[in-house]
């Protein structure tokens, strides 16, 4: 067995601490989707432990691949979409539509959907005009105010990718991974939203785009409500849940 870590961070224990935490609180869940980048290098040994993890996991998991992910590698592990060419699918559940798609390129940082991606993910929209459609995606679709990311590790063709979402408007909602930053947007009626990693964050460093940081604020994950008219969200930071009392005053 190996001891994954990033910056010096055990991420198996991390991710397995969320996990046990998302399992204790929200067992109801229709779902849980980890939006990318499941392995750092994408190394097997990686998607080995990845796997161990989930295999007892009773809520269903939906997994995307990021820009440090290997999808043959992957391949030899999870059998999802393993002979298609990307790893996109669609999940429905009751009246909703979730559409997951592919935004990886080999060996680069940054992320985009091609014409044939997006071909594809026109052809799913054009399937589910009536219903309540979300969408998950690795990378940002916006430009992230993140000069380092978006110097080195954006998503490439925002316009193409808005040009298309904005022709429907049944898409309510786009949850992202990439950045290790909660980010809260909302473009042409769409809401965009990432949280911070399970594993390192990102700093805030509007100002400068020379140097990749981290900071020490605590991992989380977030915990979505969907309702018709509703997308209610809550970012929880499971390594405090030992800390919560009640206070002396109340």
């Amino acid at each position: 067995s190996i001891k994954p870590n990033r910056f010096g961070l055990d991420t198996n224990h991390r991710l397995e601490m969320a996990l046990h935490s998302i399992e204790k609180n929200h067992s109801d869940a229709s779902f849980i989707t980890i939006t990318g980048d499941l392995a750092n290098s994408g190394k097997e040994g990686s998607y080995i432990e990845l796997k161990k993890l989930l295999d007892d996991f009773k809520i269903p998991v939906h997994l995307i691949l990021g820009n440090h992910d290997n999808k043959e590698v992957f391949n030899q592990f999870f059998d999802l979409c393993k002979k298609e060419k990307y790893v996109q699918y669609v999940e429905k559940y009751e009246k909703k539509v979730f559409i997951f798609l592919d935004t990886r390129i080999d060996n680069e940082e940054f992320g985009t959907l091609c014409q044939e991606r997006l071909n594809w993910l026109k052809k799913q929209l054009d399937k589910s005009k009536n219903k309540n459609v979300y969408l998950f995606m690795h990378h940002f679709p916006l430009k992230s105010q993140l000069p380092w990311m978006e110097k080195n590790a954006p998503y490439k063709n925002k316009k193409e990718f808005w040009d298309l979402i904005s022709k429907y408007s049944n898409v309510k909602h786009i949850f992202t991974g990439h950045l290790h930053r909660i980010i809260n947007a909302n473009y042409k009626g769409v809401g965009v939203s990432t949280t911070r990693s399970t594993n390192f964050q990102v700093a805030y460093t509007p100002n400068s785009d020379e140097d990749y940081l981290t900071t020490e604020e605590k991992p989380m994950y977030s915990v979505v409500t969907l309702e018709d008219d509703l997308t209610f969200i809550h970012n929880h930071e499971f390594l405090s849940e030992e800390m919560i009392y009640i206070p002396n005053e109340y």
